[in-house]
């Protein structure tokens, strides 16, 4: 049994027994338990000094020391030690620089070695580490349960000396507090009786206030009744609007008002008036709608009321007269007047009122007087007497109301829009409500003329708008708007638009059926009737496509005073678009459709017009058309947009229709050309086989190439400016030359493959003769006697770099040599005839063109073979391109 073992039954041993023990007190704990303790880890350092606890560490580590004997020395201080060391105070061994720990190096695979190599068996290892385990566990948690017992002793006192502290403290605060609450609830009660005592006085005072205001109001009234008294008889007897209206329709003013009202004392007594109305109305304002005082509130609404009337009724009388009055005989004396009595409408703010006195005093007696029922009613059936009645309304309008709007804008300032505000609403209802036959759209030209008539109405007032807030006010009128919505134009421009496409369908049907013969024949008539006419028509756009002309007519039809409406603008431009897509559809598919069965002068001459026609056109409306539309449209349509459109519609139809036409005349004019170049296949059927000499001048079929692009380039400088003409002939040149060098080139290769055909055929005939045997020296017989070459020999009856002669040149020699002479004469051909067509700097240089570079390549056998001092040139090849 290991010496940790008899420490473990040591311990149980004491463990018992302080069980057994009864526990008096906590100092009796605290003086056993260190005790207990000190002797428990002696015994613990016997058992383990040498082995178990390592070597001991120093602070400096610079040396070393003898594990045995520092555990040694270690375990002897620990016994020595004295139970005071035991009692120190737990902070002396925190302090910083004094520790009692002392810290050591363990290796515990060496420590259980060193326990193996002194026989210590391993499972009493392992039971005293695990007793050693537990002892330290327990020492621990008895050491842990005396600080916690400690510290919560050292609390409660602390607690309860807090809590008798707090005992001494509550009683005054709760007095203090009792006091508080007494003095707030004497506070409440003080407000509650300064709020009621400040209500009744206030309900006092609102009611002086109000005796004081009424009072005062009576006085201001009676006092505008003396006011209103005194002025003269005529300003204050009543005028109804049946007199008013009689005096429209007969223009019979009442010279002695006018004279009153235009006097300078009769304007001090209105400038009186109206400061008592404000004065009225400034202490309705100042009078506090009472609940006990509504009785008098509202007689006191009465009194201002009353007194509005009274003041209206005079102020109406004195504008009307002297409006009369000025309307008959104008003049500055009376205008000033006019614009005193609109000053004493402003001054008493009552605007409004002006502007209602001014719709239904004024305007509207001299509507009715206009635009009576009768006068509608008869209108409606006839349209020049609703033509004469719109313009006998704009005459009026023109002649008695616009004249005096300025007075009304320097009157009234930027507060009133006379225009929009006055003006507009009245006249537009009395059109809408009478007039409502007016907005039928059954005949087209009726309607034009109707909304032409009824449009300068608004015109009138648009133009007599001074700023862009009053236009913009003018045209968002809930009375324009509407009245504007009445006016059906859909339907009017729609059937302007389908008049229009039968017009145009008619025409394009009256194209189509006429042959390409007959066309010609009437464009060579205009073109002699223009040579013999003298006059000169440069500035003037002349078609010779029947079809243009018409086409400008119905152009010039919708734009026209009688057909055009500006609103529907949009809708006739895209209309004039669609119909020159229209004709330049027609134009193509004609031209098209009558490539293959006309003769080409009669077929290259329609079509080169149509060309200049469509150049004219697009002329046409970037030039007279676009001003003829500004012309129509006032001047409204001079923006980009409509340049930008004419500019979109002539760059993407009229051009484009041109550049169709041309690339469609190319291929007629190249295809004319091609029943003249397949000729060349003859050469091939000319030269084989035939031991023809030589050749010595072009074929014949030349002119049969060059006469298409003659008649081409003549129809070309009909109506083609130079450079267009130089482009498009140069495109067609192009194209023949390309074509005449493909068939050229096609036409040898087919002569070099027959001649290397009969060759093989030749030899293989020749060794079937001559038998296997002799097959070798066979070919080398035939190959000196120079009857066969092998196939990519250039020549058959000559030997290399050996010019054929008239007796040695092969078949396909005189078939390069005639293709070079025939190549030579169609580009001088045609060099000649399109430099007598043009002249200077315009000349065609036809031999700069690539077509011409590659025909000269391909026939350089043939310079060679006339004696041109070059080496000899390679056979064609196949793959040559």
């Amino acid at each position: 049994m290991s010496q940790f073992a008899t420490l473990s039954a040591q311990e149980g041993t004491h463990t018992h027994a302080a069980q057994e023990e009864p526990v008096d007190s906590d100092a009796h704990v605290g003086s056993v338990m260190p005790a207990v303790d000190l002797e428990q880890l002696q015994l613990i350092e016997l058992c383990f000094g040498e082995h178990e606890f390592g070597v001991v560490l120093d602070s400096d580590n610079n040396t070393e020391h003898d594990t045995e004997g520092e555990c040694i020395s270690a375990g002897a201080n620990y016994v020595n030690a004295s139970d005071d060391a035991e009692q120190m105070d737990f902070e002396h061994y925190n302090e910083p620089g004094e520790t009692m720990l002392a810290a050591f190096e363990f290796d515990p695979v060496q420590f259980v070695q060193n326990k193996l190599s002194h026989g210590v068996p391993l499972d009493d290892l392992c039971r005293d580490l695990e007793t050693y385990m537990s002892l330290l566990n327990k020492i621990i948690l008895r050491h842990v349960n005396t600080d916690v017992h400690d510290a919560f002793v050292k609390v409660s006192g602390h607690l309860v000396g807090m809590q008798d502290d707090l005992r001494l403290v509550q009683h005054p605060v709760a007095v203090a507090v009792k006091k508080v609450e007494e003095n707030i609830a004497k506070l409440n009660e003080m407000e509650n009786t300064v709020t009621s005592q400040i209500a009744e006085a206030t309900e006092l005072e609102l009611m002086r206030i109000f005796d004081v205001n009424f009072l005062k109001v009576l006085l201001l009234y009676d006092h505008l009744c003396v006011q209103l008294e005194a002025l003269p008889p005529a300003l204050l007897s009543p005028d109804d609007e049946s007199s008013l209206r009689q005096r429209h329709f007969k223009d019979k003013p009442s010279r002695a008002v006018a004279v009153l009202a235009s006097s300078e004392h009769l304007h001090e007594a209105l400038q009186d008036i109206s400061g008592l109305v404000q004065q009225l109305k400034s202490l309705k304002h100042m009078i506090p709608p009472l609940p006990q005082r509504g009785q008098e509130y509202a007689e006191l609404d009465q009194i201002l009321s009353s007194a509005l009337q009274m003041v209206h009724r005079v102020l109406a009388r004195a504008y009307l007269a002297v409006y009369e009055k000025c309307t008959l005989l104008p003049s500055d004396e009376l205008e000033k007047s006019l614009l005193n009595i609109m000053l004493v409408y402003k001054a008493m703010d009552e605007v409004h009122e002006f502007c209602r006195m001014y719709r239904e005093r004024i305007l509207r007696p001299l509507l009715e007087s206009v635009l009576s029922w009768r006068a509608a009613t008869q209108a409606r059936h006839s349209l020049v007497e609703t033509i004469n009645l719109l313009n006998t309304l704009r005459h009026r309008l023109e002649k008695d109301v616009l004249p005096f709007v300025s007075l009304l804008r320097e009157a009234f300032g930027a507060e009133l829009l006379p225009i929009p505000t006055v003006v507009c609403p009245i006249v537009f209802e009395s059109l809408l409500k009478r007039m409502i036959s007016l907005y039928d759209s059954g005949d087209p030209d009726a309607f034009q003329q109707r909304y032409v008539a009824a449009h300068e109405v608004l015109h009138l007032m648009k133009k007599n708008c001074v700023s862009d807030e009053e236009l913009r006010a003018l045209l968002r009128s809930p009375d324009v708007v509407l009245w504007e919505q009445r006016w059906n134009t859909d339907v009017y421009s729609a059937m302007r638009v389908n008049a229009l496409t039968k017009r145009l369908d008619a025409a394009v049907s009256e194209f189509i059926t006429l042959t390409s013969e007959q066309h010609a024949e009437t464009i060579d008539g205009l073109q002699l009737r223009e040579e013999s006419n003298t006059e000169s028509t440069v500035a003037k756009v002349v078609f010779r496509i029947g079809l243009f002309s018409r086409l400008r007519e119905l152009i010039e039809w919708l734009f026209s005073p009688e057909v055009y409406i500006y609103v529907v603008t949009p809708k006739y431009l895209r209309e004039v678009a669609n119909v020159t897509r229209r004709v330049a559809k027609a134009i193509i598919e004609q031209s098209t459709a009558t490539r293959t069965v006309s003769s080409l002068r009669d077929w290259l001459c329609v079509v080169m017009t149509a060309c200049s026609d469509f150049t004219q056109l697009a002329e046409y409306l970037e030039g007279p058309f676009s001003r003829h539309i500004c012309t129509v449209s006032q001047d409204t349509l001079t923006g980009p947009s409509c340049s930008q459109f004419l500019q979109l519609l002539v760059q993407g139809t009229c051009h484009g229709t041109v550049k169709q036409l041309h690339q469609l005349v190319q291929s007629r004019v190249v295809e004319a050309c091609a029943v003249g170049l397949q000729n060349i296949r003859s050469v091939k059927s000319a030269y084989a086989h035939t031991r023809k000499p030589l050749p010595t001048a072009p074929s014949w079929y030349v002119t049969s190439i060059v006469e298409p692009i003659q008649r081409f380039a003549e129809e070309l400088q009909r109506g083609l400016s130079p450079e267009t003409w130089h482009e498009v002939i140069i495109d067609v040149v192009t194209d023949v030359l390309k074509m005449f060098r493909n068939i050229a080139r096609d036409t040898l290769v087919t002569a070099k493959k027959t001649e290397e055909s009969w060759g093989k055929l030749r030899r293989r005939k020749e060794l079937t003769s001559s038998g296997g045997d002799a097959r070798t020296g066979g070919m080398e017989t035939t190959t000196q006697e120079g009857a066969f070459l092998s196939p990519s020999s250039p020549v058959t009856g000559t030997s290399a770099n050996t010019r054929p002669t008239a007796e040695t040149a092969t078949d396909r020699d005189k078939m390069t040599l005639q293709l070079y002479l025939d190549a030579i004469a169609l580009i001088n051909n045609i060099e000649g005839l399109l430099e007598s067509q043009c002249k200077g700097e315009e000349s065609v240089r036809i031999r700069e063109l690539p077509p011409v570079e590659a025909i000269h390549k391909l026939l350089q056998r043939a310079k060679w073979i006339l004696g041109d001092d070059v080496r000899e040139p390679p056979d064609i090849d196949e793959a040559d391109e």
